[in-house]
């Protein structure tokens, strides 16, 4: 299942994609939550297959029609820092011995679309292509072999960073939370499709030249290791986001740099959930 987002930003409305098309939940059935969070807080999946078999319903094409985030608001964004082996590499610093975790304002998120506006702050913009959890239900100091149980599904994600801002105050929240520093989408994949979150091929193409090329089998820690160790430290909601961290190949490490500037057109791409198609501006 591929639930969505869509419409006029701040007024989305939630529907699942089925064959090209986005099906308007509330008008299948009116029972039914009308946000993605809301079917995540009262696991509503089955009524959601449901109202997708019954027929009924408003479909629309999904090429007429805007798509936000999955999540519009998270409670919280949390992110692993340098979770690649590749990304530690071209680095050349030390592996982390535990987690390095630090946060997206839910703020700068934005649809699979939407542009990403470059702020008169920062000087040298990055991209990052990351695959994200979302979270089902609420989750407190999790196992390792519960931590499945508590995810929703998938999506992708783009941490665009502003590193001039997060090397100069040598932590990273400013520079991770511009307005439109967080794209994602197009989809949120329930996690049935998804078999296993750490073989996914996952990519950034900046104006069609592939940047970063990579699976997630190169993290360093896995899936169920992210979603235990983030929950012993803080409670997690439905709905929230985790991003799992970026490979090699960011423009900061390049040599010479490869930095975002207006015109550019990125494409973050995860194996079996979509691609992020951004102009910057």
């Amino acid at each position: 299942m591929r639930l969505v987002s869509f419409g006029e930003k701040g007024h989305e409305r939630v529907g699942v994609a089925v064959d090209g098309d986005i099906l308007d939940l509330v008008t299948a059935d009116v029972s039914l939550p009308d946000s993605v969070v809301g079917i995540l807080e009262q696991d509503a999946f089955d009524a959601v297959a449901r109202a997708v078999e019954s027929g009924r319903g408003t479909r629309i094409s999904e090429e007429g029609v805007r798509l936000g985030a999955p999540i519009t608001r998270p409670s919280k964004i949390v992110c692993v820092g340098l979770n690649y082996h590749d990304h530690a590499a071209e680095q050349n610093v030390s592996l982390p011995e535990h987690p390095l975790l630090f946060s997206k304002a839910s703020s700068s998120v934005i649809g699979p679309y939407d542009e990403v506006v470059l702020p008169e702050a920062c000087k040298q913009v990055d991209y990052e292509v990351e695959l994200a959890l979302v979270i089902g239900c609420q989750a407190t100091r999790v196992t390792e072999a519960d931590a499945y149980d508590y995810i929703a599904g998938y999506t992708v994600a783009n941490d665009v960073t502003g590193r001039d801002i997060q090397f100069r105050q040598r932590q990273w929240h400013q520079g991770k939370s511009y307005d439109t520093f967080c794209p994602v989408g197009p989809y949120l994949v329930t996690k049935d499709e998804i078999p296993d979150p750490n073989t996914l091929d996952v990519r950034l193409m900046l104006n069609g030249e592939t940047m970063q090329d990579s699976n997630t089998d190169n993290l360093i820690f896995n899936v169920p290791t992210m979603i235990s160790r983030i929950s012993h430290a803080m409670t997690l909601f439905p709905g929230d986001i985790i991003l799992t961290g970026t490979p090699a190949g960011v423009g900061i490490f390049r040599d010479p740099k490869i930095l975002l500037k207006a015109g550019d057109y990125m494409e973050t791409y995860v194996a079996g959930i979509g691609t992020l198609k951004n102009n910057v501006k």
